[in-house]
């Protein structure tokens, strides 16, 4: 039976499952990658060389330096400089006034483009000449011009064209933008800074220990005993996180990175179908056909094999009446690695969407004979199966939930010489210590019906991998 997890649906997901591996596995990788890097050798070398006697004893004359000499004080004179100018000051007195701020309120504003409509509307000569007329008092135009004279002797509009005019605005303008403004924030920001400190401190110290090589060698050490890898690796080489991966070697990988199916690797048949008949056939039970190619799509690393409604005649096998044409009224597909890679024992996994659990997809293993047979997993009846059929001809097995059908999940088999272990996302879903394989297996998916269903259905593999124990 199906442990309470699986039953209630409380197991990890799939998505922290491979992110968690991903990060183990990346973190595994830098250990090695740093273990063995020249980095590490260097950080070993000096930290025997700095914590002898004879380093901590050995001192040298420190060379003068001038500060008056430097980069330093040359740009600390710079600024001082640029921050007396008289430019410069009055820019920041505007910036830091209320006048630009007004002006700014208003200009581009509807009150200053009114003001200047008028404006140029009572300098017309028409304007003027209709001025004289004796229907003008009264008139819409007198009341513009009463508008007009009303603005133009606000304050506001009067502020407004002062200093825009004045010589005040004109040095903003020269100023704001320019490379002059930009050296002087720069200066000022890099004499303000840490690091200009730190020098301008470090060039009037008149005893320097940091001139030396003795110090050079020191800091080098220092910068690797900082170093983020150092620091990372000393405080996790002799973790046992990563134990899981130390014990295992990975002797399969299938991630389907390529646009098409690796047929060196892959078989698109049965493996004897392919072997002794160099045909393809389906079971007399089934209700489909499985062609070449025509029911794989692999897109974005993942294997879709589709299984559609679609009439097609093809060899059937039956133990009773040998091979039979029939017309089959679906076509799937299936794959294994009959010719490629076998296995006994070891962790065979894989992350799948079996889709509809109503159809037949399956995740299974098998060796030179029909039985035993491992059903890593297997839909049918709306369930997802986990099945050993023995040599005998028995079946054991466990069923769980068509749920975990329809999203991705990573279904496990562990194998070992005395025991088979089911899981799904590293939730125990069944195990047996009956009649287990003792021969080489290879790797079979597929798709199929053996009762109809309405559409066409997929099951999607995303990787296949297998793992050995690592003595």
């Amino acid at each position: 039976m199906a442990s309470l997890k699986l039953l209630l649906g409380l197991i990890p997901s799939t998505e922290k499952i491979e992110q968690e591996e991903k990060t183990l596995l990346a973190e595994f990788e830098r250990l090695k990658s740093i273990s063995e890097s020249q980095k590490l050798a260097r950080f070993n070398e000096l930290h025997e060389l700095v914590n002898s006697e004879g380093f901590k004893q050995k001192k040298k004359e420190i060379e003068s330096l001038s500060y008056k000499n430097s980069e330093e004080y040359a740009k600390e004179k710079e600024f001082l400089s640029l921050k007396k100018a008289k430019d410069i000051v009055m820019y920041f007195r505007t910036v830091e006034g209320n006048a630009l701020k007004r002006f700014r309120e208003l200009d581009g504003s509807e009150k200053i483009k009114k003001y200047e409509e008028l404006k140029q509307l009572v300098s017309e000569a028409g304007f003027r000449e209709r001025m004289k007329s004796k229907d003008f008092s009264g008139s819409d135009d007198a009341r513009k011009l009463a508008e007009f004279k009303q603005m133009d002797s606000s304050p506001d509009i009067k502020e407004y064209y002062s200093f825009k005019n004045s010589k005040e605005y004109a040095n903003f303008l020269n100023i704001d933008g320019s490379s002059r403004l930009a050296r002087f924030n720069e200066l000022k920001e890099y004499t303000s800074s840490k690091e200009f400190q730190e020098k301008k401190a470090f060039l009037l110290d008149k005893n320097r220990f940091q001139k030396t090589e003795e110090y050079k060698t020191l800091k080098e050490y220092l910068d690797l005993k900082n170093d983020p890898d150092i620091v990372w690796y000393l405080k996790t080489k002799d973790s046992d996180k990563f134990d899981v991966l130390k014990k295992r070697e990975l002797v399969f990988s299938e991630e389907f990175d390529s646009d098409t199916l690796d047929t060196k690797r892959w078989l698109t048949n049965y493996y004897w179908g392919e072997k002794l008949l160099h045909d393809r056939y389906s079971l007399e039970s089934d209700l489909h056909f499985y062609t070449e190619k025509d029911n794989f799509e692999i897109r974005h690393s993942y294997l879709k094999i589709i299984t559609k409604p679609q009439k097609i005649q093809g060899k059937a096998w039956s133990p009773v009446r040998g091979f039979t044409i029939k017309e089959f009224n679906y076509t799937s597909g299936i794959i294994n690695t009959g010719n490629s890679f076998r296995q006994k024992y070891g962790i065979f996994t894989a992350k799948i969407k079996l889709g509809d659990p109503n159809a037949r997809h399956s995740f299974w293993l098998v060796g030179e004979k029909t039985t035993p047979h491992i059903n890593i997993c297997t839909t049918a009846g709306g369930k997802v199966w986990f099945t050993l059929f023995t040599e005998d001809g028995k079946q054991i097995k466990s069923k769980v939930s068509g749920k975990y059908a329809q999203k991705s999940y990573i279904f496990t088999l562990e194998w070992t010489p005395d025991k088979l272990i089911w899981k799904i996302n590293g939730v125990e879903a069944f195990s047996t210590t009956e009649n287990i394989p003792q021969e080489p297996m290879y790797i079979n998916l597929a798709g199929g019906v053996t009762a109809p269903v309405n559409s066409m259905t997929s099951m999607e593999i995303d990787w296949v991998r297998v793992y050995i124990p690592k003595n």
